[in-house]
Formats: structure tokens, sequence, C-alpha cells
């Protein structure tokens, strides 16, 4: 059958290869001869090493950084604590008796807002919420009420109670009435305070932490009891 008449495509499926390119034959590689190094024992050193050259790796350096901002920071909360006197504090005004401290506010909580919620219980004569240097809220503040009476009813229905969106946490002033009471950023105050939610990554490590932990102190436990 005659090739001719077909289309360029489907001759170049009858076109041979070219022949394959000739290489020489591949040459022996003479490898050295391997021998033991007991013939140059007698050239090692016999004097003491010289003394380790210790340095600090990036990560024992972050740690130590970190230790010594922690060190540095207790030292100011004891100094700041030693100069703690809240009864003679001339910014607390009012009777300590009757009123009241309201923690884990919303930020955007005002005290009119505060004074509205607060008067389910009885008249109230004074509501300051603290702010910082730049007239933020600090989230807690205090509440004075006209009645003792009032303040004890508000102090044991008023905790829990959703105000602009958040539960406060409704306590005594403590300052002035307890002794030896520290606030929360002197390391005393009451409850867990705002606990940040972990990322999804954090809180898995943390979670593999854990486990390895307790991991190994069942295998820690299972040793000295078959021992």
């Amino acid at each position: 059958m005659s090739a001719q008449g077909l289309p360029a495509h489907i001759l170049a499926l009858f076109t041979p290869r070219p022949p394959p390119e000739h290489f020489d034959p591949m040459k022996e590689k003479v490898c050295t001869p391997l021998t033991g190094i007991g013939e140059y024992v007698e050239l090692f050193e016999t004097t003491a090493p010289p003394p380790r050259e210790t340095f600090e790796t990036p990560k024992q350096r972050k740690a130590r950084r970190l230790q010594e901002a922690i060190d540095e920071h207790k030292e100011y909360i004891k100094s700041i604590i030693a100069e703690y006197r809240p009864k003679e504090d001339g910014n607390a005004s009012g009777d300590p008796y009757k009123t009241l401290f309201v923690a884990r506010m919303s930020y955007d909580t005002t005290e009119k807002k505060l004074k509205r919620e607060f008067e389910n219980w009885g008249p109230v004569k004074r509501v300051k919420i603290i702010h910082d240097l730049n007239g933020k809220s600090r989230g807690y503040g205090f509440i004075e009420f006209a009645d003792e009476r009032d303040l004890k009813n508000a102090y044991k229905q008023a905790d829990g109670r959703k105000i602009d969106g958040k539960r406060v946490l409704v306590d005594v002033e403590r300052g002035r009435t307890v002794d030896d009471w520290k606030p929360r950023r002197l390391g005393g105050g009451r409850g867990p305070g705002r606990v940040a939610k972990l990322k999804k990554a954090d809180q898995e490590a943390k979670d593999a932490a854990e486990r390895a932990k307790r991991a190994a102190e069942a295998e820690a436990a299972a040793e000295r009891d078959t021992g």
C-alpha cells in the first residue's frame, strides 16, 4: 500500500527513529585502598582538652530576658504594695460599707447606665467608673448606695447580671474594709478576671503538652509499681 497522499502528521508516524548514540565502554574505576587508623594513634594529642566555650542560644536568651522581666516586675509590685494604703487614699470618698465594687464590665458601659441598673435595689448616691490616663474605661467601678440594706440586697442579687452584653462581678469594697487586701493589679483580687481565649494553634499545643505530661507521669508511676 502506497503512503502517497497521506497527510504529514500521519506520515510522521511511519518515520524511522534515529539510530542510538554510541558511547565508549565504561572504564573500571580504581579505588583507593582503605586502611585503619592504628598507625596514626601516636599522633593524637595527650594533653587535656581546652575548656568548652559555652554560648547562649536564641531560645535561652529569650527565656533569660523573660525571667529578668518577670523578676523586675515582681520587685516593682513589691514596692507598690509597700506604699498601697487604700484607707488613706484621698480619691476614695464615701462610706466604704455602703459601696459596691463592680468589675468585668463592658468598656462601653457608662456611669448613667450603671446607675440605672443598680437603682432597682435602692437609691444610688454616687457612681464612679475608673478610667485610664487616656480616658478609656478600665472595666470596673464603684457604686455607693444611700442605705446599707440596699447594698446587701444588690450584693446578693446583682452578681452575674448581664450589662451591655457582659456578666459583671459584684463585690463589696474590700480595699477600705478588709485588712491586707490587694487589688488584682497587685496580685490579689477575686476570681480569674478576664481570661483571653487562646488561638487554635496555641490551644492545641497546650493540650498536647498536657497530654505528654500526663503520659510521662503515668509511665513514671508504672515504673515505680513494677520496680
